[in-house]
């Protein structure tokens, strides 16, 4: 894997745990304005696999751990939890989807699995990997330990914006919305600028509004909608970079 990249390896689809953490980080990252990508990597991939054997460990769910290390869990009160959420705080709006049906009774619930996970050799999901270690598996840490990590391993990456150029991905999250936010992070590597580049992702519609962006997902340099609607490719973004850069 990238040292400057982050994973949360999980299930696929991700199940509420795992995309709230997905979400959590890359809310992060957008506040951070880093050019770090977040990725959800499947717990049965191969590279989830060669990383949980690099520890000694192999990927699993809580049901593996609960299977391996022989568990009585009350499933039944786990799949309660999850079919009736609890509503988190408005500032946590930015989690939505599978993520809005997490909750931290759902990660007490599964505790029991978390605390075995280990003795059982078992690299339990969700996993947060930052720049290549491993700093949590097994639940969704606090958004404070989160943040404290990525600074930490990308601290270097974290300054002031002053004469930064600015790029802006609009989009509510879909799949061609993640795609082009991939696409400008590769073009961005290509072409080598992601020292003067800072990308953020744009969820708000009412920020497409005021953009004059009505289909998604927008590109948007230096204050400045170039594409809207539109699944542009790496060299596309490149020659719109080399257009509105100052």
């Amino acid at each position: 894997m990238s040292e400057n990249e982050i994973w949360i390896i999980g299930t696929e689809p991700p199940c509420p745990r795992c995309d709230y953490l997905t979400r959590m980080a890359q809310n992060i990252v957008n506040a951070l304005e880093l050019t770090i990508p977040v990725r959800h990597v499947s717990y049965t991939s191969t590279e989830a696999k060669q990383f949980a054997a690099s520890l000694g460990l192999e990927p699993g769910t809580a049901k593996d751990v609960a299977r391996k290390a022989e568990i009585d869990m009350d499933w039944e009160k786990v799949y309660s939890l999850i079919d009736s959420p609890i509503q988190m705080p408005s500032k946590d709006t930015c989690c939505r989807a599978a993520a809005s049906k997490w909750s931290p009774e759902l990660d007490e619930a599964l505790r029991p699995c978390e605390n075995e996970s280990s003795n059982a050799g078992i690299m339990m999901t969700p996993v947060l990997v930052i720049a290549g270690r491993l700093f949590h598996q097994g639940s969704v840490p606090t958004r404070a330990n989160v943040l404290k990590w990525i600074k930490q391993a990308f601290h270097g990456h974290i300054g002031p914006e002053d004469d930064r150029d600015i790029v802006e991905v609009l989009g509510p999250g879909c799949k061609n919305c993640e795609t082009l936010y991939s696409n400008v992070l590769e073009a961005l590597t290509t072409a080598d600028l992601h020292g003067r580049v800072v990308v953020k992702k744009r969820t708000a519609i009412n920020y497409f509004k005021k953009m004059g962006v009505s289909i998604t997902p927008g590109l948007v340099i230096n204050g400045h909608v170039v594409s809207k609607g539109r699944l542009l490719s790496k060299n596309q973004i490149i020659d719109h970079l080399k257009a509105n850069l100052h």
